[in-house]
């Protein structure tokens, strides 16, 4: 997962978010040579993360494949989520939350936060846009900033 650092985001602009989904996860080069693509057309994408078909709800994925109309996912296919701080910082207090001593013993590892921080910014219910086509998210992306 790719993230910005949050000082250096603009709070006049809008945010987004796009999960690169496949059904195996990617290779670091390939999933390097999508996410520059997208970085390198677009400023205001604060997170790019590879995502994992199997590994996410089957509930979910059917909620977004009948929000936007696909018959099937492509191999690999975008979603884009506007970018909320507030939602990664209530899902890392909610990790927190639930696994106490986890954390007062600073066993809550890097990973556990990385997997929050993707579900809160990769929440499917508010999805803004899916497509198949690297081009259509900088499309879409420059078109609604």
């Amino acid at each position: 997962m790719f993230f910005k650092k949050n000082e250096e985001l603009d709070p006049n602009e809008k945010w987004y978010c796009v999960g690169i989904m496949t059904d195996n996860g990617l290779e670091d080069e390939e999933y390097d040579v999508l996410s520059k693509r997208i970085l390198e057309s677009v400023q205001n994408v604060s997170v790019i993360s590879d995502l994992i078909r199997v590994e996410w709800d089957r509930e979910k994925l059917r909620t977004l494949n009948e929000r936007f109309n696909a018959d099937a996912f492509s191999d690999p296919c975008y979603i884009i989520n506007e970018f909320i701080p507030e939602d990664i910082k209530r899902e890392r207090k909610l990790l927190e939350k639930n696994h106490k001593w986890k954390r007062l013993f600073g066993f809550l590892s890097p990973v556990e936060y990385m997997e929050a921080e993707t579900k809160a910014a990769h929440d499917f219910d508010k999805a803004l846009f899916y497509t198949d086509d690297p081009d259509k998210v900088i499309e879409y992306i420059i078109a609604n900033s």
